[in-house]
């Protein structure tokens, strides 16, 4: 058993209070999703092969399903144990800063009888992880105007910061960033002839854990280029999401492009998945250390933002950019004070940013 299950689920897992239903009904909003059943008043989970699906895919929330029946009993610790069934099986759930929960509670049941009719257990909601044509199609049909983004927040950001030229563009390229990639590769064609872009940098690392580029120049899981040619840049860009993993190696690619770039290293611009946690912040200390600040756009952003990379932008004295803001002068938000970013608000405590 994970030591760390044993712990008040409270603290393990920031959710709301128990939202209370005569009857579950899924609202995905979006979002692809997956059931998980168990029997009223039990915590295993009963089709546990179901959990092949979830293979390489982002996980974006979790609600955990009960009855009140009998009316009134106290289910924290079946509830309890419920959730530690889950991280047995499914870690990946409990790894990321933007994982909403919440817990359910259906008041319909008035009988034993009538229990059979809810569902009990869990519903993951998951962003499916596209194929390579998948990507290449959606992505060329952007850059050659025969559909629109799905949002545009690269495009937002880049018209609010004209004044941002010769940008080090450092690219997460992911299988779930496709709707961003098309936006980038958009605006390069659009727009080469301001020079907004000098060098680009696309990771999504094909090792299992990230390499420390401060020691030596690694280039597994990095695909550069510097030119402003549109078409270079796409075939670069399919390469990478066509031989690279699936790893968000975000500061790991950040200190490969100082490295590589550093007559550069002041116009880094870093496209970020919100969805997902770099797998690498052990390189947070390093990056502070070098007084670089790094410029970060949040793909993905709804009523949820990964703190990590609030954390990231304060640590390299860095701005955040998102969809409909921008954040300039984090790295000076002292110690109990809060931010707000459309409507939600983070405080820095403990030198580290929660959302409240």
């Amino acid at each position: 058993m994970n030591a760390s299950a044993q712990m008040n689920i409270r603290e393990y897992i920031r959710f709301k209070d128990t939202i209370k239903v005569d009857k579950f009904k899924i609202d995905a909003q979006g979002f692809s999703y997956l059931k998980l059943k168990m029997n009223p008043g039990d915590h295993e989970i009963l089709n546990l092969d179901e959990l092949k699906k979830l293979t390489q895919q982002t996980i974006v929330g979790v609600d955990l399903v009960y009855s009140d029946y009998p009316q009134n009993a106290d289910f924290t610790e079946l509830n309890r144990l419920r959730i530690i069934e889950l991280l047995q099986f499914l870690p990946a759930a409990f790894n990321s800063q933007v994982v909403k929960w919440q817990l359910v509670k259906q008041t319909g049941v008035k009988n034993t009888n009538a229990m059979s009719n809810f569902f009990h257990g869990f519903v993951i909601y998951y962003r499916p992880m596209p194929s390579y044509a998948e990507e290449n199609k959606q992505i060329m049909d952007v850059v050659e105007g025969r559909s629109k983004p799905e949002d545009s927040t690269l495009l937002r950001v880049f018209t609010r910061n004209s004044t941002w030229k010769d940008m080090l563009v450092v690219c997460d390229v992911t299988g779930s960033m496709s709707p961003y990639t098309s936006q980038l590769l958009l605006w390069i064609k659009a727009n080469q002839k301001l020079k907004t872009f000098k060098q680009v940098v696309f990771f999504n690392d094909d090792d299992e854990k990230s390499n420390d580029q401060t020691k030596s120049l690694d280039s597994s899981g990095m695909w550069t280029l510097e030119t402003e040619n549109s078409d270079k840049v796409i075939k670069l860009a399919f390469k990478a999401m066509n031989n690279g993993g699936h790893m968000e190696n975000d500061l790991e690619a950040i200190c490969y492009a100082i490295k590589k770039y550093p007559e550069n290293k002041e116009n880094i611009v870093l496209i970020a998945d919100n969805w997902e946690n770099p797998c690498d912040m052990q390189l947070l200390e390093f990056l502070k250390k070098q007084k670089i600040p790094v410029k970060i756009i949040i793909c993905g952003l709804t009523d949820r933002l990964n703190v990590l990379y609030l954390d990231l932008a304060r640590a390299t004295g860095g701005s955040i950019h998102t969809m409909e803001q921008d954040l300039f002068e984090i790295a000076k938000i002292g110690e109990g004070k809060t931010i707000k970013i459309g409507k939600m608000k983070f405080l820095l405590t403990s030198g580290k940013f929660i959302q409240v």
